[in-house]
């Protein structure tokens, strides 16, 4: 079995996964800065690209999870196998770089979502309330 192929496969996977969410978060730190300055044009524009890099985020999640159970597969493991899992199946010399990648992807999707919370706050704190609160 050529693991190589497998491991070149999955870590192309988690960094395309990593690179969409960062540019999620800058989205989002952009977003901040402009409700902030309550510039709803700006925003309006910002809410696009946000919703265009979210469906890029779900294809990457997706592609990675392809990934994941197809590597399960050629290591004839269950295709509902957990990432800890399939990281044991690789060289020892592998683990690190796919544990530090996956461990990754699961902070910045926490970091992502508590952005994604903490903006839908601002919009509607800044963009919904009534000038007499203002």
């Amino acid at each position: 079995m050529d693991t190589k192929v497998d491991w070149d496969q999955l870590v192309d996977a988690l960094r395309d996964e990593l690179q969409e969410k960062g540019g999620l978060i800058r989205l989002l730190n952009q977003q901040t800065e402009i409700l902030y300055r309550r510039d709803f044009t700006e925003n309006e524009r910002l809410e696009e690209q946000i919703r265009v890099q979210l469906r890029l985020i779900s294809r990457c999640t997706k592609g990675r999870e392809f990934a994941l159970r197809q590597t399960a597969s050629r290591f004839h493991l269950n295709d509902d196998v957990q990432s800890p899992e399939v990281i044991r199946s690789f060289p020892e010399y592998v683990h690190p770089l796919l544990e530090a990648l996956f461990s990754e992807v699961d902070r910045l999707s926490n970091r992502m979502e508590e952005r994604l919370k903490q903006n839908q706050g601002l919009k509607e704190r800044f963009l919904f309330e009534t000038p007499s609160t203002v």
